[in-house]
């Protein structure tokens, strides 16, 4: 059984680490950096339900989008980050950290045969990629996004869009090795919310 001090010493360690947690979550701005999980985020934009964001730098080494698809649904990237990263991220937010967004799996020529789809973390739409541009410097290698240059209707189901060192969008194979920077909304309720006076 706990003596009543054990409780008010375990009590003050608990609201420590609470005022640390509130501290370490506040309310970022489009532009700034957050860390969480382990891994630097840059802001993107402010959304009805969260912060859209995506890692700063890389996650890991340079990976295959997948072995032989350029469909992001049945990419093993995809079950990776809605997985292991998920699953890192939850572990130190929460469940309801990530706020669920559909999508849009338009390829470079217009083909809608992929559809869309709903992840808690994904990779970036080169349509994407062109409205956050700014906030998004030039960096040391190629990174994924979830673009495909076309789809089976047009005998392409291999290709994709990917960012070059230098941000200009090019093209490869599913199958090689390629950065990767998450991409996902942070709940607002992770946040220290404090109402804005204005």
């Amino acid at each position: 059984m706990m003596t009543l001090k054990e409780f008010g010493e375990n009590l003050e360690k608990l609201n420590a680490a609470y005022d640390e947690l509130k501290k370490k979550y506040q309310k970022p701005e489009v532009g700034e950096t957050i860390t969480v999980a382990g891994i630097t985020w840059r802001v993107l934009d402010k959304l009805e339900k969260g912060y859209l964001v995506i890692s700063d730098g890389f996650y890991g080494e340079d990976r295959k989008f997948d072995g032989s698809c350029n469909n992001w649904k049945c990419s093993d990237l995809r079950k990776e980050l809605n997985t292991d990263l998920k699953d890192k991220i939850e572990d130190e937010l929460g469940k309801g950290a990530l706020v669920g967004f559909e999508r849009d799996l338009l390829s470079m020529d217009g083909q809608t045969e992929y559809g869309t789809c709903k992840d808690l973390v994904s990779l970036i739409s080169v349509d994407e990629y062109r409205k956050y541009r700014k906030f998004l410097p030039s960096t040391d290698r190629y990174w994924w996004t979830i673009t495909p240059d076309s789809t089976p209707c047009n005998n392409d189901s291999t290709c994709l869009r990917v960012v070059s060192p230098g941000g200009y969008i090019g093209g490869i194979s599913c199958n090689y090795g390629s950065g990767v920077r998450p991409f996902c909304i942070f709940s607002s309720s992770i946040f220290e919310s404090e109402e804005d006076d204005d």
